[in-house]
């Protein structure tokens, strides 16, 4: 008993040593994420501004980002067991002699050293090259009279639900590519130069793929909602012909856009002191500045929200 606790103070005193590199790790990844979601959300929204280093705001946005993330793992196993339980009957009904042929093929074909790392790169280009890459198809959007004629542009005017399910199809086939990758290194299957190489090749895209998750929920989520405000200047006439809506908030300004009845829009920066916010409620933007003109198989059905 003594030497049990022993050991378990030993443990948890070497586990406090390095607390402060965790935190300090975490923090970091935060900001990373956080960062890059901002930094693209406001790529697409075509805000001209430059983000400080150090931010809170980039801590909250990957703590947003993370939450989004990991309650999209729920749809992910939701999918896996359906697929599982559709492939169960046939399984069951396959003889056993037939069975056993299919496992010693597909061991045998995993161990081959350049097959199993060729599939990972393959996936992982196909994923990220005609997936993940499209939402760069969206740049300076609230200025844009049209959408891209692309596929993509149906996700953005998608409901919640479909971009949840789009987005945890992003993430799955990320954990793809990642277990592909993860049972290489755990089978030690690439015992060749060439192998090796494909390996190494396989983790940056791995990388890259969970870089590109934050770029697209900063760009295809978290742009959508706007918050609307009851006007910024003190020309009641001007606010009462049109609409505004804040878009960003920094420290030193406050990025407003502003719609009028003509459709024309701009987006219009003044200092922070000189900015008053009265947010009166958060419209669903892309849908009503897009959602008429896209009548596509997937066209927006969303409505601002009071």
């Amino acid at each position: 008993m003594t030497e049990l606790w022993s050991d378990f103070t030993e443990q948890l005193g070497s586990l406090a040593g390095k607390w402060t590199a965790y935190a300090a790790f975490g923090s970091f990844l935060l900001y990373l994420l956080g960062y890059l979601t901002l930094r693209f959300q406001l790529s697409t929204y075509g805000v001209a501004t430059n983000l400080d280093i150090f931010d809170e705001k980039y801590l909250f946005a990957g703590c947003r980002f993370l939450v989004y993330l990991v309650s999209s793992v729920p749809n992910v196993l939701i999918i896996v067991l359906v697929l599982a339980a559709i492939g169960y009957v046939p399984y069951r009904l396959v003889p056993v002699s037939a069975k056993d042929r299919l496992k010693r093929w597909a061991l045998g074909w995993c161990e081959t050293p350049l097959r199993l790392p060729l599939l990972g790169v393959v996936l992982s280009v196909v994923l990220i090259q005609f997936v993940m890459r499209k939402c760069f198809t969206f740049g300076n959007v609230l200025l844009s009279k049209e959408l891209p004629d692309e596929w993509i542009t149906s996700v953005l005017l998608a409901s919640d639900g479909k971009l949840s399910l789009y987005f945890s199809a992003l993430v799955a086939g990320t954990l793809l590519t990642a277990a592909v990758l993860l049972y290489i290194v755990r089978r030690e299957t690439a015992t060749t130069l060439a192998s090796r190489v494909l390996v190494g090749i396989l983790v940056f895209l791995v990388a890259v793929e969970f870089l590109l998750l934050p770029v697209n929920y900063g760009v295809l989520i978290s742009t959508q909602q706007l918050p609307r405000v009851a006007g910024f200047s003190g020309d009641e006439k001007a606010a009462e012909e049109r609409r505004d809506w804040l878009v960003w908030d920094s420290k030193d300004a406050v990025t407003y856009f502003v719609r009028d009845s003509k459709d024309q829009r701009m987006l219009v920066t003044i200092p922070r002191k000189d900015a008053e916010v009265r947010i009166v409620a958060y419209d669903d933007i892309f849908c009503m500045l897009f959602g008429a003109n896209h009548t596509g198989p997937r066209p927006c059905s969303r409505e601002g929200k009071p």
